[in-house]
């Protein structure tokens, strides 16, 4: 069995490959998080730019039309292959409303179209959302068809989803092996993890398989047939695949990772790998924050070591370090953040000559 160093750089060497095409670099990771708040970017841009050859701020959302994808919620809401969004869908067998069918006749009646656009057709009422807080009706008809695959996210404007018709399909599996296939593609996505967090993670798939039982048996038959891995790290049982592509990571490398980066999701292998609890804080009061409105997770070679909170004020940069312990004191570790940093204005479009950096 591999000792908690060694399994621990292969999941990061897994990750974290060279970069590549976006779309060969979507492949590679099955899914892509997506996450509304830009701090200093979107968590999808975030994730992808250490990935993506030259990746910038806002390519996917640019060039989402051209790259046979679709937004979905697998474990969370993202990006992912039509293949894979085949199988998650369609998620009911229920009849549709008779306001469900009259939003799809407008959408093929009129093309592509966003909330603002259907409530011209049907009446903008205000109505309870699935939060408690209110929403329109013509937005939330339309999340609906999209969260049953009737409707599919064409493009953004200005980061509101503009959408139309989805193709219909006749599902080629069975219930059973499209779970297990969303099994391999979620740990194709998340790396190595718990049996527990995976089935956790994936509970709301029981409109394929209900019984939380045979659940467990799907996945135990994917580990029997040889197609996932079992380690044991420290009596910890992790599943994954074997790629059977072994990367190399880059020596003395500072990389600032987004909160939902596949490295960084499953927090409680996060504890396991580096010891110490990452939150994510853009949800917790102000004055109940240890780390930072959106503070995101900073590996130096193997080691998470602290975190970076990262903002664009009158188009200058500003990063601000902070450590778990306390700064590594090597050149090394300076020349690496300060590089990071300038790959960050880079990624973000801005002067690299003027970004502000605090190593503490």
């Amino acid at each position: 069995m591999p000792s908690l160093d060694q399994f621990r750089k292969r999941v990061l060497s897994d990750s974290l490959f060279s970069p590549c095409g976006m779309a060969a670099a979507i492949q590679r990771l099955s899914f892509v998080q997506a996450d509304p708040i830009r701090c200093p970017a979107r968590a999808q841009d975030l994730i992808l730019r250490h990935r993506v050859k030259n990746y910038r701020a806002g390519d996917l959302e640019r060039h989402y039309p051209n790259l046979d994808l679709e937004e979905c919620y697998l474990f969370a809401y993202g990006f992912l292959s039509k293949d894979l969004w085949r199988l998650v869908h369609p998620k009911t067998d229920k009849e549709l409303t008779d306001e469900h069918r009259k939003t799809l006749d407008l959408i093929r009646q009129h093309g592509p179209m966003h909330s603002k656009d259907l409530e011209s057709h049907i009446g903008g009422e205000r109505v309870k959302n699935y939060w408690g807080g209110f929403s329109r009706s013509a937005r939330m008809v339309m999340e609906s068809l999209h969260n049953r695959g009737a409707l599919r996210v064409a493009n953004r404007n200005n980061g509101i989803r503009v959408y139309e018709v989805a193709d219909e399909f006749e599902p080629t599996l069975s219930r059973e092996e499209r779970l297990r296939e969303i099994m391999l593609a979620t740990l194709q996505a998340m790396g190595a993890t718990t049996r527990r967090f995976l089935l956790s993670e994936l509970s709301h798939f029981k409109y394929l398989v209900e019984n939380v039982a045979d659940r467990r048996r799907c996945l135990q038959r994917l580990i029997d047939a040889g197609r996932i891995r079992v380690d044991t790290i420290d009596e910890v049982e992790y599943l994954s695949l074997d790629s059977g592509r072994r990367g190399r990571m880059k020596t003395d490398t500072v990389r600032v990772l987004a909160p939902f980066d596949p490295i960084v999701r499953d927090r409680t292998r996060f504890e396991h790998f580096w010891n110490w609890t990452y939150r994510f804080e853009a949800y917790t009061p102000q004055q109940k924050r240890k780390l930072g409105y959106y503070a995101m997770p900073v590996l130096w070679r193997d080691q998470i070591i602290g975190w970076a909170n990262a903002i664009v004020e009158a188009g200058r940069l500003k990063v601000d370090f902070g450590y778990v312990d306390r700064r590594p004191k090597d050149r090394a570790f300076r020349l690496a953040a300060e590089s990071e940093v300038n790959r960050l204005a880079e990624f973000l479009g801005l002067d690299q000559s003027v970004q502000e950096v605090t190593l503490g």
